[in-house]
C-alpha cells in the first residue's frame, strides 16, 4: 500500500468519524427490524424516528458498505438499494418493489434488499458518536 492510499483512507475514515457523530448515540441500539418499522412512519416528533429518517437520507454513508460479496448476493438490487428504501417510505408493497427491479422479481427479492438497508441503515445508527 502506498503513503496515498494510507493518507486519503485515514481521510476518508475522519470524515465518516465526522459525520457520524451527527446521529445521537443511544443506550438501546437500533435493530433492523426498527428500522424497518420507523421507515414506514411519519412521526418525526419521536427522536428515534427522526434519526432512522435521518440516517436514511444520508444515502451515501450506508449504501457505500455494501461489500463485492453483498452486492454479488443482491444482484440489480445492490446498485437500487437507496430507491429500494425510498418506495418502502412511500408505502410501495413489497411484491410491486420486486416487480421494478426485474420482470421477474417478487416480494422476496423486495424483502431481502430491505432487509440488507435496514442493517446498514442500524449499523450507521448505531456508531454514532
Amino acid at each position: 500500500m502506498n503513503q496515498f492510499s494510507v493518507q486519503s483512507e485515514s481521510r476518508v475514515n475522519q470524515g465518516l468519524r465526522r459525520l457520524l457523530g451527527l446521529f445521537p448515540r443511544t443506550a438501546q441500539p437500533y435493530s433492523p427490524e426498527e428500522v424497518r418499522l420507523r421507515l414506514q412512519t411519519d412521526e418525526l416528533a419521536d427522536p428515534r424516528t427522526a434519526a432512522v429518517h435521518a440516517a436514511a437520507a444520508r444515502t451515501a454513508m450506508w449504501s457505500g458498505l455494501v461489500s463485492d460479496e453483498l452486492a454479488a448476493d443482491l444482484g440489480p438490487a445492490a446498485k437500487r438499494l437507496p430507491t429500494i428504501v425510498l418506495w418502502y417510505r412511500q408505502g410501495v408493497s413489497p411484491h410491486e418493489i420486486g416487480r421494478r427491479l426485474s420482470p421477474f422479481g417478487g416480494a422476496w427479492d423486495a424483502d431481502h434488499a430491505l432487509a440488507v438497508a435496514a442493517a446498514l441503515i442500524a449499523y450507521i445508527l448505531n456508531q454514532g458518536g
